[in-house]
């Protein structure tokens, strides 16, 4: 609902509600409606006619709600999903996070609450998908945890506005404190200028004085950030980042107070300059992270916030969310279409390039499905939507990879481990090595200083960063690609798989069987094969259709399926069969020996075989190419197919794989896998039918082309949005740099704490170089992660 002064939108049930002259408005605040009606009594509303759609800054922020706003009705049908478990799950936008531990203490601090079941966050945009229990424990409570730990809360329609406020205020901090760090070195260069020349006290308490002014605001104001997350870690036993760079920057701060008034040597440029630097790292880090979060950005912008509904004869402009299946779409040339629907006009063309990666504009006519994440491109067109917002193509897409993104490889939780103690080491070091400077006689000034060094070198941050910067950049390249990553924690598993199980049709062939040969027993009536083919989707069944080629005028009843048999159905009173050889054979017809290429296809009527067609599929373009790339890379594999033995023979001598099972029901494909794994393979199962389902999720990764069966990609764990078998080689490339990436940035950071802490120990570093090398440390994580985006697959 949108406030009627600023036109920025909130929950309904947040906003004030005044009845003027019988007309009903919402304010977001008291601020938005007192100018409402000052222009109201100057005559001046036609302003608001003015602002052509455009929202204003509202006077004042609404920054929470009420708990029982969050467990009113409204809320929870707008902002709460029910999982297939009957659990509760919401998305929130935790702002104020600035470093993966930030990350790391939410996710654990939510994990640890009772009823929470799964807390994940997203690395680049901070929202976090939180599945609950509402027996055990409230959003509320949730929220309230969240809050105690010195992070915020948005929900629903505020989460853009506050990403964007969140951002302009660490920019401005950012500004503040380079703008004071300039001119504090200009006061830094006197100071050493006049160290080494001669000054005076007076010109050097002057001098003192003003990098004093000049340091509080970068410590207080831009450093806000660190303080606040230090203190609220600290309530809650945690010792981070935050900490060792305030406690490091604090500590100098207090000890130049002292220096300055004594007339010994302050350090205000160093806190400063410490200070700007790890900012100036985290700004490369947030331009990183969002460069690497770009293909969920850009796909969720192609959502619009509203859609033209024909309801009644008129056009009502509604959110997508509100649109229900069967209610008729209005779509202008241009505009993406939004909700999953079946064509009303004519005709359309449309770009699918979104979705499929086809690039050449498709055509439909009327009745075809529309997927949504199309473009529109030749005329307006009007379309019945035959699915609801959440469960349409593009929102289902922009879910999984959100979710990707959320979920943490394995590798991930040992660095999170280590560096969630690496902290409290470090402050631990840094004591010791200033009472041993400081009880070996050495001046209190220069073992505070090496202590402070060892303080602010250390970066657990570079650690942390490591394994989600490299998977974030791993998910976008492939998606880049064509290939959807449902989690991040399968780039790692399937970088060690070494064994490949592909099912044939579709996976490797085309999918479309063609008859070569028909051995015919009796005169029939094609038409009666052409009602039968017509219930089954089978690919035989349209190669057969396509072979028939003749519209079909009989129509069978009682069709019953027998799932990866046959089929069975009646027409004047006589019984049909069609299926396989051993099928029609089981139920008593007689079947010669037979000698052929390819799959068979036998039919009956009333007992008597009619005809036995011998259909081959041909391969995929490049297949064997990308099985021979694939063996290179060390990978074993075989072919599990339903099929006859003959086909898949002739498709396994072809692609040169040595291993192949044919006639294989889904139970046995699945206990195929099972045998696999009893030998210490680590598997993937590739595949695009109903019968492969249980082959899927058996297997360590499941893949599934998107162009196949809806029931085979939910249960996948990888999705190749194109049918291009060169995908296959590009999934196993890119999730080989990627953990390969991750590998390299932890050994980097390793190698850099074990490295630099013991310098700074010796005294070697001065602190302003240790919170110079600290922001390097991380940004050389970042833009090792970033040479993803260039890898060659």
């Amino acid at each position: 609902m949108k406030c009627s002064h600023c036109q920025n939108t909130f929950p309904k049930d947040s906003l004030q509600v005044c009845n003027d002259e019988g007309v009903e408005l919402y304010f977001c605040c008291n601020g938005c409606k007192s100018v409402y009606f000052l222009l109201k009594e100057n005559h001046a509303q036609s302003f608001y006619d003015k602002l052509q759609g455009s929202t204003l800054s509202p006077k004042e922020e609404k920054t929470s709600f009420s708990n029982s706003y969050y467990q009113s009705s409204s809320f929870r049908e707008k902002y709460i999903t029910t999982t297939q478990e009957g659990h509760s799950q919401i998305t929130l936008l935790i702002h104020n996070i600035h470093c993966s531990a930030c990350i790391w203490l939410n996710e654990t601090m939510i994990n640890k609450l009772e009823g929470v079941l799964e807390a994940h966050i997203n690395y680049t945009n901070h929202k976090a998908t939180i599945t609950y229990d509402e027996s055990k424990i409230t959003l509320p409570d949730i929220i309230k945890l969240i809050e105690s730990l010195g992070y915020g809360v948005s929900v629903g329609e505020q989460m853009g506005a506050k990403s964007q406020e969140e951002k302009r205020d660490f920019f401005i901090k950012l500004v503040v404190a380079i703008f004071c760090s300039m001119n504090i070195m200009w006061l830094a260069i006197a100071q050493y200028s006049g160290y080494f020349q001669g000054i005076s006290s007076e010109y050097s308490l002057l001098l003192n004085i003003a990098s004093f002014i000049l340091c509080t605001p970068v410590l207080f104001f831009s450093g806000s950030i660190f303080y606040k997350s230090a203190f609220m870690g600290l309530k809650r036993g945690f010792v981070g980042m935050d900490l060792l760079v305030f406690s490091g920057s604090f500590i100098t701060y207090c000890y130049s107070i002292y220096a300055s008034l004594s007339g010994g040597e302050s350090y205000f440029e160093s806190v400063s300059m410490i200070l700007t630097f790890v900012l100036i790292g985290k700004f490369l880090e947030l331009k990183s992270k969002n460069s690497a979060g770009e293909i969920l950005e850009a796909l969720s912008s192609q959502i619009p916030q509203s859609l033209r509904v024909l309801r009644e004869g008129q056009i009502y402009e509604v959110a997508p969310q509100e649109v229900r299946v069967g209610e008729r779409i209005e779509v202008l040339v241009g505009e993406r279409i939004v909700i999953d629907g079946e064509l009303e006009s004519k005709n359309a063309l449309l770009d699918e390039v979104a979705l499929s990666g086809e690039s050449n504009p498709i055509a439909k006519i009327q009745g075809e499905l529309l997927t949504s994440g199309s473009i529109n491109l030749m005329q307006n067109i009007t379309y019945k939507a035959t699915k609801t917002f959440e469960d349409s193509s593009l929102n289902s897409l922009i879910k999984l990879i959100t979710n990707a993104s959320s979920q943490k490889p394995a590798i991930q939780e040992i660095a999170n481990k280590i560096s969630a103690r690496f902290s409290q080491f470090v402050l631990v070091c840094a004591l010791g090595t200033f009472c041993y400077y400081f009880f070996t006689h050495h001046p209190f000034n220069e073992a505070l200083r090496i202590a402070i060094s060892v303080i602010i070198i250390a970066c657990p941050c570079a650690l942390a960063l490591a394994t989600p910067i490299s998977s974030i950049v791993g998910l976008s390249r492939a998606y880049q690609e064509g290939i959807l990553f449902k989690q991040s924690k399968f780039l790692e598993t399937l970088a060690k798989v070494d064994y490949l199980c592909f099912d044939k049709t579709g996976t490797l062939t085309c999918g479309t069987p063609q008859v070569i040969k028909e051995l015919k027993f009796s005169s029939y009536n094609p038409a009666l094969l052409e009602g039968l083919m017509q219930k089954n989707i089978h690919p035989i069944a349209k190669g057969i259709l396509s072979y028939l080629s003749l519209p079909s005028t009989l129509q069978v009843t009682e069709v019953k399926i027998h799932s990866h048999q046959g089929l069975e159905a009646q027409y004047e009173r006589e019984v049909i069969l069609g299926g396989s050889v051993e099928f029609l054979r089981e139920r008593g017809v007689e079947i010669p020996h037979l000698e052929g290429e390819g799959s068979v296809f036998a039919w009956s009527v009333a007992g008597e075989l009619q005809s036995v067609f011998f259909l081959q599929d041909s391969l995929k373009p490049y297949a064997k190419e990308v099985i021979d790339s694939l063996k290179q890379k060390g990978l074993e594999m075989c072919i599990l197919s339903g099929d006859s033995e003959s086909e898949v023979r002739r498709i396994a001598n072809e692609l040169g794989i040595d291993e192949f099972y044919s006639k294989h029901s889904p139970t046995q494909k699945a206990k195929v896998i099972e045998g696999l794994r009893k030998r210490g393979k680590k598997i993937a199962m590739i595949g695009d039918g109903i019968n492969d389902v249980l082959a899927l999720s058996q297997s360590e990764i499941g893949i599934s082309m998107a162009d196949r069966n809806d029931l085979a990609i939910a249960s996948s764990d990888i999705v190749l949005l194109h049918s291009d078998l060169h995908s296959l080689s590009q999934t196993f490339s890119i999730a080989q740099s990627t953990l390969k990436n991750i590998k390299q940035n932890i050994l980097f950071s390793l190698l850099y704490n074990t490295t630099t802490i013991p310098l700074a120990s010796l005294g070697y570093i001065a602190p302003i170089f240790a919170a110079l090398s600290m922001s390097l440390s991380s940004l050389v994580v970042v833009l090792n992660a970033m040479r993803l985006k260039r890898v060659k697959l």
